[in-house]
C-alpha cells in the first residue's frame, strides 16, 4: 500500500487543530491500536474512494512513539518515502503521550497477548 508523503490539510492526527474532528474516544482507540501492533496501518481518509494510501499523519504519530510501522519501514527500504518525509510528518502531528497513552502499558499488553519470551 502506498504512503502519503505528508498529513493532509484536515488529517485527524494534526497538532495544529485543523484536523477533522472524530467522535469522542475514536482518536485514542485508533492510536492505541496502531501503537500496539506495528503491522497495523491507517488509511488516509482522502484516499478511501480511490487508491488507498497509508496516512502520513498516522505514520508520524507512530514515529514519535518510536514505533515506526512495518509499512513505513518497507517504504523506506523501497524508496517510497524518505526519513525526511517521516520527520516532516512527525513535526505536524500530536505526540501520542498527549492522549495519555502509556507506551509501557502497551508493551505489557503485547507481551500478555503473545506470551513472554522468557
Amino acid at each position: 500500500m502506498p504512503i502519503t508523503k505528508r498529513p493532509c490539510s484536515n488529517c485527524p492526527f494534526r497538532s495544529d487543530g485543523a484536523g477533522v474532528e472524530l467522535r469522542e474516544g475514536r482518536l485514542l482507540n485508533i492510536v492505541t491500536e496502531l501503537l500496539s501492533d506495528d503491522t497495523q496501518t491507517f488509511v488516509c481518509h482522502k484516499t478511501l474512494d480511490s487508491e488507498r494510501m497509508t496516512c502520513a499523519g498516522a505514520v508520524g504519530v507512530m514515529s514519535k512513539a518510536g514505533r515506526l510501522p512495518v509499512i513505513a519501514r518497507l517504504g523506506l527500504v523501497y524508496g517510497v518515502i524518505t526519513q525526511n518525509d517521516i520527520e516532516a510528518s512527525a513535526a505536524m502531528v500530536f505526540d501520542p503521550q498527549a492522549l495519555g497513552i502509556g507506551l509501557e502499558s502497551l508493551d505489557e499488553s503485547k507481551e500478555a497477548r503473545h506470551g513472554s519470551a522468557s
